[in-house]
């Protein structure tokens, strides 16, 4: 049985990573998303995408200790 120690330090580490992989794959789809818009803008959906995606993103901005984008969109938290 292998014996490993799980630290705050390392877990936050480990999570850190992850968050800034997850951050990097968010701006890739957005490109892609930006791309389909393009090819039709008139079409709301599109907006409608990013305004829940926006909702999301100001929560996790609030999580992180700033609720600029809260107040921004005028959400609660």
């Amino acid at each position: 049985m292998k014996n490993t120690t799980k630290t705050a330090a390392t877990d936050y580490s480990q999570r850190a990573a992850i968050t800034k992989d997850l951050l990097k794959r968010i701006a890739g789809r957005l490109s892609e998303h930006q791309a389909r818009h393009a090819a039709q803008p008139g079409d709301w959906s599109y907006a409608g995408d990013l305004g829940r995606v926006n909702e999301q993103l100001a929560q996790v901005l609030a999580a992180l200790g700033d609720r600029s984008g809260i107040q921004e969109l005028g959400l609660r938290y």
